[in-house]
């Protein structure tokens, strides 16, 4: 009895102790190379906050707005070389509450030709695009995701514009074509 006791617990061991742990997976390494292919956006969303300071000083939030974007026919090809480019359209639908107005709801088809190059930071999970001809993908953007098959950037972004400050999150997803 002792015996099919000792057996039994030292089943039960090797049992646990067999269990691969999924969190030791090795995970796909950023860089030049991994990150070229041609992708699709596969959603694109964002926040957007308009405040104003006064001469006194004081901040008074003016309006908040939230970015979607819809109907994707973009292409963004990214090579192992640094360079980029985005071309294509979309559906922007932006949704603005003003501080004490009544909300209103925009959409706007907007087109994308865009180009540059990149340069990746793998210490800090970072992307910086330089355009040298339009804006779409422009600055340093936070790598949320990234597999061989999927990315996902977010840009925190400030603007002043005379006395009103513009904060801005962008999130946009990509999908790689197979």
């Amino acid at each position: 009895m002792k015996n099919l006791k000792y057996i039994l617990l030292l089943f039960l061991s090797a049992t646990i102790l067999s269990c691969s742990d999924t969190d030791n997976e090795p995970q796909y390494l950023l860089s030049n190379a991994n990150i070229a292919g041609t992708y699709e956006v596969s959603s694109l969303t964002g926040n957007e906050s308009e405040t104003a300071t006064s001469s006194s000083g004081a901040v008074v939030d003016l309006a908040t707005s939230t970015i979607v974007g819809a109907n994707f026919q973009i292409s963004f090809d990214i090579t192992a070389s640094g360079t980029y480019e985005v071309s294509g359209l979309f559906r922007e639908i932006k949704t603005t509450t003003p501080n004490g107005g009544a909300t209103t709801t925009d959409e706007e088809l907007l087109t994308i030709d865009s180009e540059g190059t990149y340069q990746i930071n793998t210490l800090n999970n970072t992307i910086n695009f330089i355009p040298t001809t339009g804006d779409f993908l422009e600055g340093t953007f936070n790598i949320e995701t990234f597999t061989e098959n999927i990315i996902s950037i977010t840009q925190d972004s400030e603007t002043a514009e005379g006395s009103n400050t513009i904060y801005k999150t962008l999130n946009i997803g990509f999908t790689r074509n197979e």
